[in-house]
C-alpha cells in the first residue's frame, strides 16, 4: 500500500467513476484501476461494489476504508505544509495551577517579538490531559493526582504510552482573604470551615479525584457551595466573602497581592502530586525545556 493508491481510492471516490478520477490525476485509466485492485489484493476485500458501467457504490469495509483514507491524506497534506512552514508551536494542556498559568505567561513574553512561534493553552483535568497530549500532538500535559491514587495513574500513563515526571508532591490548601481569622494559623482543620462557603471552579473537579477526595469534601466543606467556570472569579469570591476555596498547592504571590488571600495548609493526611505527561520515548521540544525550566522556577518561588 502506498500514498498513491490511496489517493486513486479517493478521488474515485470522490467523482463515482474510474474515468473521471483518471483525467483528474493525469493519469490513465488502466493504470488507475490496477492499482486499485492491487489494494483491493492487498487488503484482501473489493472496495468499490462494480458493474458493466464502472462502479455502483462501495462495500461496507470499502466505505470504512475511504473513512480511514481520507483522514490518512488529510495528515499527510498536514505533513506537506508543516515542511514549508517556518512556524513552530508550543500546546499546553493544564490543570488550573497559578504557577503553571504564570510559566506559560513568561515563555509567551520571552517570545513575544518571534513571528515564527505560536502558543497554545488549554484548561483541562487529567484525563483531557492525557487525551491532549496522546491524541492531539500537545506538547506537554500538567496534572494534579492525589497521593492514593498516583500508582493507578502511574497504569493509565503506561498503557496510553506517556511519561509522568514528578515534581511536587505537597498537602491540599485552603485559601482565604487575608482578613479571616483563618489566615492567622498556620493550618487549618476541617471543622474550622463551619460557615465558610465553598467556591469551586468547574475544571477543577474534573482533576483525578477519587472516593476518598469526594468524602473529604463532603466533610470540610458545608452545603454552602458556589461552582463558577472562572478562576478570577473565585477568587473575588472568596476575596468578598466568608469563603474560601481549595487549592493543590499554595497560590502566587502575584494572584494573594491582587486578591488578599493566602493559602494556609489542610490538616489531613491527603497529599498530591504535580507533574507533567509528554509522549513516551520522545525528546522534549527546546520551547518544551525552556517551559519546565520556568515552572520550576515558579515553584521555588511558592513553596
Amino acid at each position: 500500500m502506498n500514498i498513491q493508491q490511496i489517493i486513486y481510492v479517493v478521488e474515485v471516490y470522490k467523482l463515482h467513476s474510474f474515468s473521471l478520477a483518471a483525467h483528474s490525476l493525469f493519469v490513465s485509466q488502466p493504470r488507475l484501476s490496477q492499482a486499485i485492485r492491487d489494494l483491493e489484493r492487498e487488503l484482501g476485500f473489493d472496495i468499490f461494489e462494480r458493474n458493466r458501467k464502472g462502479i455502483s457504490g462501495t462495500t461496507v469495509r470499502g466505505y470504512e476504508f475511504i473513512i480511514q483514507a481520507r483522514n490518512v491524506l488529510k495528515q499527510f497534506s498536514s505533513l506537506e505544509n508543516f515542511k514549508e512552514s517556518p512556524v513552530s508551536s508550543f500546546h499546553l494542556a493544564t490543570t488550573l495551577v497559578s504557577q503553571a498559568q504564570n510559566a506559560f505567561v513568561n515563555l509567551c513574553s520571552q517570545n513575544a517579538q518571534n513571528p515564527h512561534l505560536n502558543f497554545d493553552m488549554f484548561f483541562c483535568g487529567c484525563y483531557e490531559a492525557v487525551d491532549r497530549v496522546k491524541n492531539f500532538g500537545y506538547d506537554l500535559g500538567i496534572v494534579t493526582i492525589i497521593d492514593p491514587q498516583l500508582s493507578d495513574w502511574m497504569s493509565y500513563f503506561k498503557s496510553s504510552k506517556l511519561d509522568f515526571h514528578d515534581l511536587l508532591c505537597s498537602k491540599y490548601q485552603i485559601t482565604v482573604h487575608q482578613n479571616s481569622d483563618l489566615a492567622a494559623r498556620s493550618s487549618i482543620k476541617p471543622e474550622d470551615l463551619e460557615g465558610y462557603t465553598y467556591i469551586t471552579e468547574k475544571c477543577s473537579r474534573m482533576n483525578s479525584l477519587t472516593l476518598q477526595v469526594y468524602s473529604l469534601l463532603d466533610k470540610i466543606c458545608p452545603k454552602a457551595r458556589i461552582t463558577v467556570s472562572n478562576t478570577d472569579i473565585m477568587y473575588q469570591l472568596v476575596s468578598d466573602n466568608r469563603a474560601f476555596t481549595l487549592d493543590c498547592m499554595p497560590l502566587d504571590e502575584k494572584t494573594c497581592r491582587k486578591y488578599s488571600l493566602v493559602s494556609r495548609p489542610l490538616d489531613e493526611n491527603l497529599r498530591v502530586h504535580f507533574g507533567y505527561i509528554v509522549p513516551a520515548n520522545m525528546p522534549l521540544s527546546q520551547l518544551s525545556i525552556t517551559y519546565l525550566e520556568l515552572l520550576k522556577k515558579e515553584l521555588l518561588l511558592h513553596r
